[in-house]
């Protein structure tokens, strides 16, 4: 869902929508969109499927994308996280 489509279906402009959002999450729409996609990275890569499909399929525009993205949010890269995952 795009922001555009977000505003016209709240009926408030992107600034207003942006305000209520951190309010009711705790967070900015795109913030709580990235984490969003974070999740359904990791849960991809502990299925077994390969980092580049799991950031096309998670919406990241390549790996690189993702992988920032990751070790920004969690402080390592996927790999490192899925050895670290997989060891516990």
């Amino acid at each position: 869902m795009t922001s555009e489509a977000l505003e016209r279906e709240a009926g408030l402009d992107r600034y207003e929508l942006a305000r209520q959002f951190r309010r009711l999450v705790g967070t900015s729409p795109y913030r709580y969109l990235v984490m969003r996609r974070l999740d359904a990275v990791r849960d991809a890569i502990q299925m077994g499927e390969s980092l580049a499909d799991a950031a096309i399929d998670s919406g990241f525009a390549d790996q690189a994308h993702m992988t920032r993205h990751f070790k920004k949010a969690f402080g390592v890269t996927p790999g490192k996280w899925l050895t670290l995952s997989n060891a516990g």
